[in-house]
């Protein structure tokens, strides 16, 4: 029998009063071509009838605007006509006189689907997946690479098919930290016609063949919603999500309720899965107050997964054995499940909050140290923050009346760890609400892309932002002289100094190290920075790699060398912990 694809619709802000019952409700669009695995229908499931859809029919916008005709045997002719060049790389373009303040986005470029899952891999491509070529919500068909080596053009993307069986919708995801390969976990699953309940399993993508392959043993628990925490082991906790949803029934189908999977689990690349049964918990990322809603999380110098909550709590998950789970002492101001937050130095993180509000968390102590930092510009539901190569925080996107466009947020803003402040920076052409993503590229770039599946565009199309740095400060908008590393290591690990060879033997005044981004849902679980301490002479420099997995969790990196201006590099790709 037939599934449904369903789009979820978020409500435009959550307050604990209105949380038990948050509007992620449902409207029905097309059918899919097929269904398998789990996510087929339960017994005695029936196909469901198509529902207004609160939004109507949301126009497409391939890139050249909301409901311009799009004809894909004409796509390089019309990508060319948006300003792209076919198989070329991507350059820096000239931009205004200030430049060197705001940087520039780039033209819009169409994208074969909504990238509302983006993963960097370790070859500089980026898998993305969520929905349909149409747009509509629905990972169980396909999923898509880009290659930006390859410009912005059709030639640079591939569409592959799911054969799965398996939607990906809503799942977890994760750089493997040892083969490069992308581990996807839970996602969406249909319930007597019904989309957004969950499933569990495990699937995982192959770039060396862009293969997508489901894993013979699964998770203990439906996960939809899930964040997934590489630990300093190598091992990747999951965190979160719902298992059923609320459903009041009908004439046909009996209600059901909402459930969560509220104990956290632990795969091993060598051992498989195991359940965290003591560390079982409503209140970190269980069924209180959005807390199952992609948990903020990341691993901390002390060795542990701390969490931070939409009510302010704090958690510290140590994930050894059956686990333990602590409440750390110190508030966060109320948050919401739509806004972000950046791990911008080792054990420093950048918390956006309600209303426009940011703190800064210090989890280096034994006790969390909460900082009011400067409010943003504007209340920035669904929007995104990307740490930059020199590591200051890009905060893009988002609307301050929750995901439509009367309060969408054009201009984009940045903050500086040393000032604490933020500066205004470019403004873009299209909204990035619910389902869009930011995530910093190898060549110093940001690609933000996406939003819709529900929305009021569905943005099946993504721009490249080139920040400040990437300008002279002469106000003449031209692009700066970037230093160049001609050679570094693949590998490395902590503690080791390597040697890394420049193009030239101009000062280098900064090295820093930026983990690889997996972005989805208003947050990149993985992303962090930390500067790296070195010596030079002349084309020579001795690089010192971090001290500790605890610092700079195994895995993939960015190496980037800046000079005296702030101009960074094209990075190398560095993975922490090989022999």
């Amino acid at each position: 029998m037939p599934c449904l694809s369903v789009s979820e619709k978020p409500s435009t802000r959550l307050s604990p009063g209105r949380v038990a019952r948050h509007a992620l409700k449902l409207m029905a669009v097309a059918a899919l071509a097929s269904c398998g695995g789990s996510n087929a229908p339960d017994a005695g499931a029936q196909v469901e009838e198509d529902r207004p859809s609160p939004f109507g029919s949301a126009p497409i916008d391939y890139g050249a605007g909301p409901g311009v005709a799009y004809d894909e045997t004409q796509q390089d002719g019309r990508e060319s006509a948006l300003g792209q060049l076919q198989a070329q790389a991507i350059s820096v373009p000239t931009g205004p006189g200030d430049a060197y303040l705001k940087g520039v986005f780039g033209a819009p470029f169409t994208w074969p689907i909504i990238p509302l899952h983006t993963i960097l891999l370790a070859d500089g491509r980026v898998l993305s997946y969520g929905t349909k070529p149409s747009g509509i919500q629905g990972g169980l068909l396909h999923y898509a690479v880009w290659d930006p080596s390859l410009g912005m053009g059709s030639k640079s993307k591939l569409l592959l098919s799911n054969t799965t069986g398996t939607d990906i919708f809503c799942a977890g995801q994760v750089l493997l930290p040892d083969t490069g390969n992308v581990l996807i976990v839970g996602g969406d699953r249909v319930v007597n016609g019904q989309r957004n309940y969950a499933n569990n399993d495990v699937n995982v993508f192959t770039p060396v063949d862009n293969a997508l392959t489901k894993q013979g043993q699964s998770m203990a628990y439906q996960r939809w919603y899930a964040t997934l925490i590489t630990t300093a082991s190598g091992e990747q906790a999951v965190l979160g999500g719902r298992i059923d949803k609320f459903y009041e029934g009908d004439s046909q189908y009996p209600p059901t309720e909402d459930t969560y999977a509220s104990t956290p689990e632990v795969y091993s690349p060598t051992s498989g899965w195991r359940t965290l049964t003591n560390a079982t918990s409503d209140y970190a990322y269980g069924s209180k107050i959005q807390s199952w809603n992609y948990p903020r999380a990341w691993w901390s110098p002390d060795g542990r997964v701390v969490i931070f909550t939409v009510t302010g709590k704090i958690f510290s998950l140590d994930v050894a054995g059956t686990g333990a789970l602590t409440q750390l002492p110190g508030t966060l101001p109320l948050g919401a499940f739509m806004l972000p937050a950046a791990m911008y130095q080792p054990g420093k993180i950048l918390s956006v909050r309600d209303a426009g509000k940011a703190v800064v968390v210090d989890i280096n102590g034994a006790a969390p140290v909460v900082t009011d930092a400067a409010p943003l510009s504007a209340d920035r539901q669904y929007g995104n923050a990307t740490i930059l190569a020199d590591g200051k925080v890009w905060v893009n996107g988002g609307s301050s009346t929750g995901n439509d466009l009367v309060g969408a947020v054009y201009d984009s803003e940045l903050w500086d760890p040393a000032t604490g402040g933020w500066t205004m920076t470019a403004t873009a052409v299209k909204p990035r609400l619910y389902h869009s993503i930011s995530m910093l590229m190898p060549d110093g770039t940001v690609l933000t892309g996406g939003g819709g599946a529900p929305g009021p565009v569905a943005n099946l199309n993504a721009e490249i932002y080139f920040p400040p740095y990437l300008y002279k400060k002469d106000g003449s908008g031209l692009p700066a002289t970037r230093p160049g590393i001609a050679t570094a290591p693949t590998a490395g690990s902590w503690g080791q100094s390597i040697a890394v060879t420049m193009n030239n033997k101009n000062p280098v005044a900064r090295m820093s190290l930026v983990r690889f981004g997996a972005v989805t849902h208003a947050f990149s679980n993985e992303q962090r920075f930390q500067d790296l301490s070195f010596t030079q002479k002349g084309t020579s420099l001795t690089v010192t790699l971090p001290d500790s997995a605890h610092n700079a969790p195994p895995g993939f990196y960015m190496l980037f060398a800046l000079n005296a201006d702030g101009v960074p590099s094209k990075a190398k790709v560095i993975r922490l912990g090989a022999s």
